[in-house]
Protein backbone atom coordinates (compact mmCIF):
# COMPACT_ATOMS: atom_id res chain seq x y z
CA UNK A 1 0.00 0.00 0.00
CA UNK A 2 1.01 3.26 -1.00
CA UNK A 3 -0.17 6.68 -0.81
CA UNK A 4 -1.09 8.83 -4.91
CA UNK A 5 2.09 10.23 -6.05
CA UNK A 6 2.36 12.96 -8.36
CA UNK A 7 2.60 10.90 -11.29
CA UNK A 8 -0.30 8.96 -10.48
CA UNK A 9 -2.25 11.38 -9.49
CA UNK A 10 -2.13 13.06 -13.55
CA UNK A 11 -3.27 9.65 -13.96
CA UNK A 12 -6.41 9.90 -12.24
CA UNK A 13 -6.55 13.43 -13.39
CA UNK A 14 -7.20 12.21 -16.84
CA UNK A 15 -9.48 9.66 -16.02
CA UNK A 16 -12.82 10.22 -18.36
CA UNK A 17 -14.95 9.58 -14.55
CA UNK A 18 -12.93 12.36 -13.22
CA UNK A 19 -11.97 14.68 -16.26
CA UNK A 20 -12.73 18.15 -15.40
CA UNK A 21 -12.65 18.39 -12.03
CA UNK A 22 -10.17 21.27 -10.41
CA UNK A 23 -7.30 19.24 -8.23
CA UNK A 24 -8.64 20.37 -4.96
CA UNK A 25 -12.18 18.57 -5.47
CA UNK A 26 -9.95 15.28 -6.93
CA UNK A 27 -8.25 15.17 -3.62
CA UNK A 28 -11.49 15.40 -1.69
CA UNK A 29 -13.12 13.06 -3.24
CA UNK A 30 -10.11 10.75 -3.03
CA UNK A 31 -8.95 11.06 0.33
CA UNK A 32 -10.27 7.73 1.87
CA UNK A 33 -8.03 6.41 -1.12
CA UNK A 34 -4.83 4.29 -1.64
CA UNK A 35 -2.59 2.77 -4.28
CA UNK A 36 -2.57 -0.99 -3.89
CA UNK A 37 -0.23 -3.18 -5.64
CA UNK A 38 -2.14 -6.60 -7.02
CA UNK A 39 -0.58 -9.42 -8.12
CA UNK A 40 -1.05 -11.64 -11.70
CA UNK A 41 -4.51 -13.34 -11.30
CA UNK A 42 -5.91 -11.70 -7.82
CA UNK A 43 -9.59 -11.72 -7.56
CA UNK A 44 -10.78 -8.21 -6.88
CA UNK A 45 -14.20 -9.05 -5.79
CA UNK A 46 -16.46 -11.60 -7.19
CA UNK A 47 -19.99 -11.23 -8.30
CA UNK A 48 -22.71 -11.01 -6.01
CA UNK A 49 -20.64 -9.26 -3.11
CA UNK A 50 -21.34 -5.94 -1.38
CA UNK A 51 -19.68 -3.21 -3.81
CA UNK A 52 -17.90 -1.70 -1.14
CA UNK A 53 -15.13 0.12 -2.77
CA UNK A 54 -13.99 0.48 -6.54
CA UNK A 55 -11.05 0.83 -8.59
CA UNK A 56 -8.92 3.28 -10.86
CA UNK A 57 -6.27 1.33 -13.08
CA UNK A 58 -2.69 3.10 -12.68
CA UNK A 59 -0.70 0.28 -14.28
CA UNK A 60 -1.49 -3.37 -15.62
CA UNK A 61 -4.66 -4.59 -17.08
CA UNK A 62 -7.96 -6.06 -15.38
CA UNK A 63 -10.14 -8.75 -16.43
CA UNK A 64 -13.80 -8.25 -15.87
CA UNK A 65 -15.75 -11.50 -15.90
CA UNK A 66 -18.79 -13.89 -15.44
CA UNK A 67 -19.14 -17.33 -14.56
CA UNK A 68 -21.65 -19.16 -17.29
CA UNK A 69 -23.13 -22.09 -15.78
CA UNK A 70 -20.81 -24.26 -17.46
CA UNK A 71 -17.77 -22.72 -15.22
CA UNK A 72 -16.38 -21.28 -17.68
CA UNK A 73 -15.75 -17.76 -17.90
CA UNK A 74 -17.77 -14.61 -20.01
CA UNK A 75 -14.79 -11.92 -20.81
CA UNK A 76 -16.95 -8.75 -20.04
CA UNK A 77 -14.19 -6.62 -20.41
CA UNK A 78 -10.41 -6.01 -20.29
CA UNK A 79 -10.33 -2.70 -18.53
CA UNK A 80 -6.62 -0.52 -19.39
CA UNK A 81 -4.30 2.14 -17.12
CA UNK A 82 -7.00 5.09 -16.48
CA UNK A 83 -9.70 3.38 -16.66
CA UNK A 84 -12.27 2.97 -13.74
CA UNK A 85 -13.95 -0.66 -12.19
CA UNK A 86 -17.39 -0.83 -10.49
CA UNK A 87 -18.50 2.73 -9.74
CA UNK A 88 -21.76 1.86 -10.98
CA UNK A 89 -22.69 -0.24 -8.33
CA UNK A 90 -20.76 2.30 -5.80
CA UNK A 91 -23.40 4.86 -6.71
CA UNK A 92 -26.54 2.50 -7.46
CA UNK A 93 -25.62 1.00 -3.71
CA UNK A 94 -25.64 -3.02 -5.54
CA UNK A 95 -23.95 -5.75 -5.42
CA UNK A 96 -20.92 -6.00 -7.98
CA UNK A 97 -22.41 -7.15 -11.09
CA UNK A 98 -19.62 -9.47 -11.99
CA UNK A 99 -16.43 -10.49 -11.25
CA UNK A 100 -12.61 -8.91 -11.88
CA UNK A 101 -9.42 -10.37 -11.81
CA UNK A 102 -5.87 -8.65 -12.32
CA UNK A 103 -4.46 -10.05 -15.96
CA UNK A 104 -0.63 -9.08 -14.57
CA UNK A 105 1.28 -7.19 -11.66
CA UNK A 106 -1.00 -4.43 -11.09
CA UNK A 107 -0.91 -1.26 -9.96
CA UNK A 108 -4.86 0.16 -8.28
CA UNK A 109 -6.07 3.36 -6.53
CA UNK A 110 -8.71 1.80 -4.22
CA UNK A 111 -11.23 4.10 -3.39
CA UNK A 112 -13.86 3.33 -0.40
CA UNK A 113 -17.43 3.58 -1.43
CA UNK A 114 -19.02 5.20 1.47
CA UNK A 115 -16.94 8.43 1.91
CA UNK A 116 -16.80 8.32 -1.73
CA UNK A 117 -20.22 8.95 -2.02
CA UNK A 118 -20.14 11.04 1.57
CA UNK A 119 -18.15 13.90 -0.28
CA UNK A 120 -20.72 13.86 -3.70
CA UNK A 121 -23.67 14.17 -1.08
CA UNK A 122 -22.42 17.20 0.87
CA UNK A 123 -20.91 19.33 -2.23
CA UNK A 124 -23.36 19.55 -4.54
CA UNK A 125 -20.57 21.38 -7.20
CA UNK A 126 -18.27 18.62 -6.55
CA UNK A 127 -21.70 16.13 -7.61
CA UNK A 128 -22.44 18.54 -10.53
CA UNK A 129 -18.90 17.89 -12.09
CA UNK A 130 -18.65 14.39 -11.41
CA UNK A 131 -22.13 14.67 -13.57
CA UNK A 132 -20.61 16.45 -15.95
CA UNK A 133 -17.57 13.65 -16.28
CA UNK A 134 -19.52 10.52 -15.96
CA UNK A 135 -22.14 12.10 -19.20
CA UNK A 136 -18.60 13.07 -21.36
CA UNK A 137 -17.63 9.38 -20.12
CA UNK A 138 -21.02 8.04 -21.65
CA UNK A 139 -20.49 10.03 -24.96
CA UNK A 140 -16.82 8.57 -25.26
CA UNK A 141 -18.11 5.07 -24.94
CA UNK A 142 -20.94 5.83 -27.37
CA UNK A 143 -18.62 6.94 -29.79
CA UNK A 144 -16.10 3.64 -29.22
CA UNK A 145 -18.92 1.19 -29.74
CA UNK A 146 -19.75 3.30 -33.34
CA UNK A 147 -16.23 2.99 -34.20
CA UNK A 148 -16.05 -0.68 -33.60
CA UNK A 149 -19.14 -1.75 -35.74
CA UNK A 150 -17.79 0.93 -38.75
CA UNK A 151 -14.52 -0.54 -38.61
CA UNK A 152 -13.89 -3.93 -40.06
CA UNK A 153 -12.08 -6.60 -37.56
CA UNK A 154 -8.57 -6.03 -39.18
CA UNK A 155 -9.14 -2.34 -38.95
CA UNK A 156 -10.14 -2.85 -34.99
CA UNK A 157 -7.03 -4.99 -34.14
CA UNK A 158 -4.82 -2.46 -36.07
CA UNK A 159 -6.31 0.85 -33.95
CA UNK A 160 -5.29 -1.30 -30.95
CA UNK A 161 -1.90 -2.23 -31.99
CA UNK A 162 -1.47 1.50 -32.98
CA UNK A 163 -2.95 2.33 -29.50
CA UNK A 164 -0.19 0.36 -28.02
CA UNK A 165 2.74 2.46 -30.13
CA UNK A 166 4.48 5.90 -29.31
CA UNK A 167 4.55 8.39 -31.02
CA UNK A 168 8.30 7.79 -32.42
CA UNK A 169 9.74 5.82 -35.35
CA UNK A 170 7.71 4.21 -37.94
CA UNK A 171 8.57 0.81 -37.21
CA UNK A 172 8.22 -0.38 -34.01
CA UNK A 173 7.64 -3.32 -32.41
CA UNK A 174 4.49 -3.45 -29.49
CA UNK A 175 4.04 -6.14 -26.89
CA UNK A 176 0.58 -7.38 -26.27
CA UNK A 177 -0.55 -6.67 -22.41
CA UNK A 178 -2.50 -10.00 -22.16
CA UNK A 179 -3.04 -13.20 -24.25
CA UNK A 180 -4.55 -13.23 -27.59
CA UNK A 181 -7.80 -14.50 -25.61
CA UNK A 182 -8.03 -10.92 -24.21
CA UNK A 183 -7.17 -9.08 -26.73
CA UNK A 184 -10.03 -10.52 -28.86
CA UNK A 185 -12.74 -10.21 -25.67
CA UNK A 186 -12.06 -6.49 -25.49
CA UNK A 187 -12.10 -6.20 -29.47
CA UNK A 188 -15.79 -7.81 -29.52
CA UNK A 189 -14.64 -10.36 -31.47
CA UNK A 190 -14.01 -14.50 -31.67
CA UNK A 191 -10.45 -15.67 -30.95
CA UNK A 192 -10.71 -17.38 -34.89
CA UNK A 193 -11.53 -13.46 -35.86
CA UNK A 194 -8.43 -12.19 -34.33
CA UNK A 195 -6.57 -14.94 -36.02
CA UNK A 196 -7.67 -13.95 -39.48
CA UNK A 197 -7.53 -10.62 -38.74
CA UNK A 198 -3.89 -10.95 -37.84
CA UNK A 199 -3.22 -12.40 -41.13
CA UNK A 200 -4.72 -10.31 -42.99
CA UNK A 201 -2.38 -7.13 -41.58
CA UNK A 202 0.78 -8.81 -41.96
CA UNK A 203 0.09 -8.10 -45.61
CA UNK A 204 0.61 -4.34 -44.53
CA UNK A 205 3.55 -5.18 -42.36
CA UNK A 206 2.26 -6.22 -39.12
CA UNK A 207 4.19 -9.23 -38.15
CA UNK A 208 3.62 -11.32 -35.02
CA UNK A 209 6.19 -13.30 -33.06
CA UNK A 210 4.05 -14.76 -29.56
CA UNK A 211 3.18 -11.97 -27.37
CA UNK A 212 5.53 -9.43 -29.66
CA UNK A 213 3.95 -7.41 -33.04
CA UNK A 214 6.48 -5.70 -35.35
CA UNK A 215 5.01 -2.79 -37.19
CA UNK A 216 7.24 -1.83 -39.65
CA UNK A 217 5.06 0.36 -41.84
CA UNK A 218 3.07 2.64 -38.85
CA UNK A 219 1.88 5.26 -41.54
CA UNK A 220 0.60 2.51 -44.01
CA UNK A 221 -1.21 0.16 -41.16
CA UNK A 222 -2.50 4.39 -39.63
CA UNK A 223 -4.42 4.61 -43.43
CA UNK A 224 -5.22 1.80 -43.59
CA UNK A 225 -7.56 1.80 -40.28
CA UNK A 226 -9.12 4.74 -41.13
CA UNK A 227 -9.91 3.64 -45.20
CA UNK A 228 -13.46 3.13 -45.45
CA UNK A 229 -12.97 1.14 -48.41
CA UNK A 230 -12.25 -1.93 -46.31
CA UNK A 231 -15.69 -3.72 -46.31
Amino acid sequence: MTTISADDFKIVGRAPLFAGLPKDALETLLRSSRVVEIPRGKVLFVRGEPAERFYLVLNGWVKVYRDNPNGEQAVIAIIKPGETIAEAAIFMARDYPASAEAVNESRLLEIPGRPFVANLRSDSDLALGMLTAMSMRLRRMVKHIEQLQANSTPQRLGNFLLSLSDDGSDTQVVRLPYDKTLVAARLGMKPESLSRALAKLKTIGVVTKGNKVELTDIERLRNYCHDRSDF
